[in-house]
């Protein structure tokens, strides 16, 4: 299993028939919880022109298209299969499964034309995410307008999204054009946005090179066994009408959740000459510099368990590579304070109780997009071809977790707070930005610094800061929606 993020295992039991107490998985979309198997997707963004036309195909022919959460824990074991199975195939691998999804989401102003009195009660999700973007940190010129953001995204224009992902392009591709004759020209669409999983050996990496989706939360009631370290939380964070989650505005929210969209370009040939610098700077390797500012080497081997060199063996081992919680390094001599990872889930270090971070969580579900970098690129120091992720997450409050972690987590230089120096002064410490997703908004030169990139380990108390003055990670776009159960697609949106 992927959650999410392709290549990112989980481990998986059969999901036995709902129960009052368990999550229905055959209402709540599959990409939610577990995730849709991806080597390839394509989100298709889309306004509504004809409103009883488009409730009509919605009910009728979408509806049946969806793919929910059983058949998405069942395409595990198909895949789990598929790896042992016999045969010759191209390249000695096993050619990929269709394992054709679809899921759909709305935004505000497209539930207003489907239902004109609706109120999902998230003042976030009302607003919209180009009105919600200033507030993240997104760059902005004197006016407050988004300076980075394509026209698709400000343009107000969207009213949902259908996502088709599949074991590859062609499955995606044979989709997505059924999709194209169902509502064309129901709805004008656009803006069409593809992500691929990256080839070869960089599989489940992001365009950086880090393994990605390593340390994902998981939803209790579903019946999937945490590997060692994995945050078991409770569902209703994200997804309507189990424990802890927000009373709902209406009741046909519940089995549904908000999904965060935002199309991140990353800037990868000048992150590398940015470390390759400042390493030289510092008199340090650019590998470890890296490993300090992710929290992890590019293999997913986390620098708290290995501090000075990656293990590949370890990194790729989900039953030891997420099994750690900082406790055993309060004074960041192996992992920084505002290493990535550390920043996004705190563990032990907020308050000392794990508990206290399950609100903030999300479960992640984007995908790679854009070329591989290029040689010249690389010499060049310089991007020519667009490239990065379309970013994915799902929550019941949009404000509490995907915006509190990008403003008050990722972007504020106290958090975590508490923290001093591995010296006999113990003198407290500003910990500085997330070095990849964090946003100075203060701008306009928008530098961000990090303490300590050079370690302190396995003695030391040398004063080093990072400071990066490009935007490595750079918003060109957001969506926020709302993605129904099944039950409220054909009982309530398209009646």
């Amino acid at each position: 299993m992927y959650n999410g993020v392709p290549n990112t295992p989980i481990n998986v039991v059969a999901v036995p028939p709902p129960t009052p107490t368990s999550i229905d998985v055959d209402d709540v979309q599959g990409d939610v919880l577990v995730g849709l198997q991806k080597n390839s997707q394509t989100f298709m963004f889309f306004q509504i022109n004809d409103v009883a036309t488009f409730k009509t195909v919605l009910r009728a022919d979408i509806a049946r298209r969806l793919t929910m959460t059983r058949l998405v824990v069942a395409r595990e074991f198909q895949v789990r299969d598929a790896k042992f199975r016999s045969g010759p195939v191209a390249a000695g691998k096993p050619a990929p499964l269709p394992l054709v999804g679809v899921n759909v989401g709305f935004t505000s102003a497209g539930i207003k034309k489907l239902v004109p009195d609706a109120n999902l009660g998230d003042a976030s999700f009302a607003a919209g995410a180009s009105t919600q973007a200033k507030g993240l940190g997104d760059p902005v010129d004197g006016n407050g307008n988004l300076t980075t953001w394509l026209a698709p995204y400000t343009s107000g224009a969207i009213d949902g999204v259908l996502s088709v992902t599949g074991g590859d392009d062609d499955a995606v591709a044979n989709e997505v054009t059924v999709i194209h004759g169902l509502l064309d020209p129901v709805v004008t669409f656009g803006p069409i946005e593809q992500g691929a999983v990256r080839p070869g050996e960089f599989r489940g990496h992001e365009h950086f090179g880090f393994s990605d989706g390593i340390s994902q939360p998981a939803p209790s009631a579903l019946g999937l066994i945490p590997f060692p370290g994995q945050q078991e939380v409770a569902a209703g964070f994200f997804v309507f009408g189990y424990d802890q989650s927000p009373a709902t505005a209406t009741r046909w929210m519940k089995n549904g959740s908000f999904m965060v969209f935002r199309r991140l370009k990353q800037l990868v040939p000048e992150f590398a000459a940015a470390l390759q610098s400042a390493a030289g700077s510092l008199g340090t390797d650019a590998d470890l510099l890296g490993a300090r500012m992710m929290g992890r080497w590019k293999s997913g081997a986390p620098a708290t368990l290995t501090p000075l060199q990656d293990d590949p063996a370890f990194g790729a081992d989900a039953t030891k590579n997420n099994d750690f919680d900082f406790s055993g390094d309060q004074v960041q001599r192996k992992c920084p304070y505002g290493a990535h990872i550390r920043k996004m889930n705190p563990r032990v270090d907020l308050t000392g109780k794990q508990a206290d971070i399950s609100p903030r969580r999300i479960l992640r579900a984007g995908i790679p997009f854009g070329p591989e970098l290029t040689d010249a690129e690389s010499t060049s120091g310089s991007t020519t071809s667009e490239r990065g992720l379309l970013f994915v997450c799902y929550q019941t409050s949009i404000a509490n977790q995907f915006e509190f972690l990008q403003a008050s987590w990722a972007n504020n230089t106290g958090f975590v707070p508490g923290k001093t120096r591995p010296d006999e002064t113990k003198a407290a410490v500003t910990v500085g930005f997330d070095p990849i997703i964090g946003q100075n908004g203060a701008g306009p030169a928008r530098t961000r610094f990090t303490d300590e990139a050079v370690p302190n380990f396995p003695v030391g108390n040398t004063r080093t800061t990072f400071d990066q003055a490009t935007d490595v990670v750079v918003p060109e776009g957001g969506v926020y929606l709302f993605v129904p159960s099944l039950t409220a697609i054909v009982t309530v949106l398209s009646t």
